[in-house]
C-alpha cells in the first residue's frame, strides 16, 4: 500500500528490511521470510555506514530522526533487547501463520547465530545486577516461546535448528548469569532479591542520548523528573477523592491498595472469565468510541488473543500488535492478560479500561494508519520503529476522553441505540453504574502509574535512586500495591530500553494540550483523534508538528 516517495526513504526501508527482516515479514514482506539480523561487528559497522550514507542525501527531518534511531538501537549497550526482540518475532510468526517449518528452521537458525554474535559483541564486561535481570527475563520468555514452537514441530531439520537456538539462549543467560535470580517467580521473592542485591541497571551515562535519539525527546532526564513529578502532584488530589469516596462504600481503608484488593475480591473475574468479557462488550464499546471519541476505518480488524504464559511478564495487562500492515489487508491483535501472577482478577472496569486503551487507542491508531483513514502517513511513518511509542500517548489519552462518555450514559444525559447497547452490553457484569464508578479509578490509578514510571525512568536510569528505593517511594506516594508498581515500572517497560517508559504520559499529556486547543476553537474531537490516529508514528517531535498544524489549519 505505501510506495517510498524519496530516494532516501527508499534506502531507508531497504536498510529497515535488513535490520529488522522479523518484523518486516510479520508486516507482509515476503522475501524477508525466517530472516533475522545478526549482529557481527561487521554487519554492525556496515549499517552504520549505510545510515550516516543515507542521512547525508537527504534534509527530511522524519527520514534524519529515523535513521537516527535505528543507529542509537544498534549501537547503545542493551544486552536484553535480542532476547526480547527474538521473542516478538516468533510470537508475530505465529500469530501471522501459526508454526511454519520451513520459517521456524530459518528464524531458529538465524536466532542462534544473532544470539552468539550479541553475545561476543558483549563479552568483557560484566554488566550491573539490574540489566542481567532484565537478561534473564527476556531469556525466559524466549525459552518459553521457544518450548511452544517444539511442540508443534514434527520437521526434523526445523526440529534441530530449534535445539540449536536453545543451547545459544543457554550460552546467552549463562553470560549474563545472576545466581538466585528467578526470572518466574514471586514478586515477594523477587523483591527481596534485589533489596539484597541492588538492581543497578549501568544505564546513566546513556539515559540522555536514549531520549534524544530513540524516543525523540527535547527534554533531559532532570526535565524529564520534573514533568512526571508535576504531573503525578497535579492529580493526585483526585486520585486520593476518588479513592476515598469507593473505601466508604466498600468499607475498606481509604489506601488505593485496600481499595484495588476489595474491588478484586468482590467483583473480580476468573481467568476464563476474562476473554468472555472483552469479546461481550467490545462491539458494542467500538460503536460509542467511533460515534464520540474517535473515527474508526469501516475496514478495522482486530483479534483478542490470550497473552501466552511467555509474554506474561513483560506484558502484565495486555498489548496491541499488527500483522500484515504493510499489505492492503491489514489487520490489529489485541493481547489480554489473564496470568494472575501479573494481573490477579481484573475487575470489569479494569477490562473495560484496558479495552479502550489496546483496542481504541493501539489497534485503532494502527488500522486507521494502514488505511491512510483521515491523514497520509508516508511509509517510514508505518515501519515499525523506536517511535511507534507515540502510539502509546494516543492510548493513554484514549482512557481518559472514554470516561465522560461512559459517566453520560450511565447518568442517562447520552441517549441512541449504541449507548443503550452498550449499557446492555455490561448489566451481566453489574451493570454501568457500577462499572463506570470502577473505570473512573482505574482510569485515575492507572495515571498514576504512567506518571510514576516517567518519575522511575529518569531516576532508575540516570543512578538517582535504585528500583527498592523507588518502588518505596511511589508506594508511599500514591497508595498503589508494590507489586503493581514492580510490573509496570520495571520487568514491563525497562527491558524495552531506557526512556520507554516516559513515553505514555509525556507523549499523552501532549495531546492532551493540543487537543485541548483544539476543543476550544470548536474543533470535535472524533475528528482531531481522527486525524492523530491516521498519521502512522513519526518522530514525537514531527507527530506534535502535525498536530498544531491540523489545529491551525482547520
Amino acid at each position: 500500500m505505501f510506495a517510498p516517495r524519496t530516494k532516501a526513504e527508499k534506502d531507508s526501508f531497504e536498510l529497515w528490511k535488513r535490520l529488522q527482516p522479523d518484523d518486516a515479514y510479520v508486516g507482509g514482506i515476503e522475501e524477508c521470510a525466517g530472516a533475522f539480523f545478526v549482529p557481527t561487528e561487521a554487519n554492525v559497522t556496515r549499517a552504520l555506514r549505510q545510515v550516516d550514507a543515507i542521512a547525508k542525501t537527504t534534509k527530511d527531518v522524519t527520514i534524519r530522526k529515523f535513521l537516527a534511531s535505528l543507529k542509537t538501537r544498534l549501537t547503545l549497550p542493551e544486552p536484553s533487547h535480542m532476547p526480547e526482540a527474538m521473542v516478538a518475532s516468533f510470537f508475530g510468526y505465529m500469530i501471522k501463520e501459526g508454526v511454519v517449518p520451513d520459517h521456524m528452521r530459518a528464524l531458529a537458525t538465524a536466532g542462534r547465530k544473532a544470539l552468539d554474535a550479541e553475545r561476543k559483541r558483549h563479552a568483557g564486561k560484566r554488566w550491573p545486577v539490574g540489566m542481567r535481570a532484565l537478561v534473564q527475563l527476556a531469556a525466559s520468555g524466549l525459552s518459553q516461546i521457544v518450548d511452544i514452537v517444539e511442540k508443534e514441530l514434527r520437521d526434523g531439520q526445523a526440529l534441530a535448528a530449534v535445539r540449536g537456538l536453545r543451547k545459544a539462549i543457554d550460552r546467552y543467560r549463562n553470560a549474563f548469569d545472576l545466581p538466585g535470580f528467578q526470572p518466574d517467580g514471586t514478586f515477594p521473592e523477587i523483591f527481596a532479591f534485589f533489596q539484597e542485591n541492588g538492581c543497578d541497571l549501568g544505564r546513566a551515562r546513556n539515559y540522555a542520548r536514549a531520549l534524544r535519539d530513540l524516543w525523540d525527546y527535547r527534554e533531559t532526564p532532570v526535565q524529564v523528573e520534573a514533568a512526571g513529578l508535576r504531573m503525578l502532584r497535579r492529580e493526585l488530589p483526585r486520585f486520593k477523592a476518588v479513592v476515598g469516596g469507593l473505601a466508604k462504600e466498600l468499607g475498606c481503608e481509604p489506601t488505593a491498595e485496600a481499595v484495588w484488593a476489595k474491588m478484586k475480591e468482590t467483583s473480580g473475574l476468573k481467568p476464563q472469565q476474562i476473554l468472555a468479557f472483552l469479546n461481550g462488550v467490545r462491539d458494542r464499546a467500538a460503536a460509542v468510541a467511533d460515534k464520540h471519541v474517535v473515527a474508526i476505518n469501516p475496514h478495522y480488524t482486530t483479534l483478542v488473543v490470550e497473552t501466552p504464559p511467555y509474554l506474561a511478564n513483560t506484558t502484565p495487562s495486555g498489548a496491541a500488535y499488527s500483522v500484515d500492515s504493510l499489505t492492503d489487508h491489514s489487520k490489529e491483535v489485541f493481547l489480554a492478560t489473564t496470568d494472575e501472577r501479573s494481573n490477579r482478577r481484573p475487575t470489569a472496569g479494569e477490562l473495560l479500561n484496558l479495552l479502550v486503551h489496546e483496542e481504541y487507542g493501539h489497534c485503532v491508531h494502527g488500522s486507521n494508519s494502514y488505511h491512510a483513514f483521515a491523514g497520509t502517513p508516508s511509509l517510514v511513518d508505518v515501519l515499525n520503529s523506536s517511535f511507534v511509542c507515540v502510539s502509546e500517548g494516543i492510548a493513554f489519552q484514549r482512557e481518559l476522553e472514554f470516561l465522560p462518555v461512559l459517566q453520560e450514559i450511565a447518568a442517562g444525559k447520552l441517549r441512541g441505540p449504541e449507548e443503550e447497547g452498550f449499557a446492555e452490553a455490561l448489566r451481566a457484569w453489574g451493570g454501568i453504574e457500577a462499572i463506570a464508578k470502577d473505570y473512573e479509578f482505574q482510569t485515575v490509578a492507572w495515571r498514576m502509574t504512567r506518571f510514576l514510571r516517567v518519575i522511575g525512568d529518569a531516576r532508575i536510569n540516570s543512578g538517582k535512586q535504585d528500583l527498592v528505593k523507588f518502588i518505596e517511594w511511589a508506594h508511599r506516594a500514591t497508595g498503589l500495591d508494590r507489586a503493581t508498581i514492580y510490573y509496570n515500572v520495571f520487568p514491563a517497560h525497562q527491558i524495552l530500553g531506557p526512556g520507554y517508559a516516559s513515553t505514555y504520559a509525556m507523549i499523552g499529556e501532549r495531546i492532551r494540550e493540543i487537543q485541548g486547543r483544539a476543543l476550544r476553537r470548536g474543533q470535535r474531537l472524533r475528528e482531531f483523534n481522527a486525524y492523530a490516529s491516521s498519521i502512522g508514528w513519526p518522530p514525537k517531535s514531527v507527530f506534535e508538528e502535525r498536530l498544531e498544524t491540523w489545529v491551525k489549519a482547520d
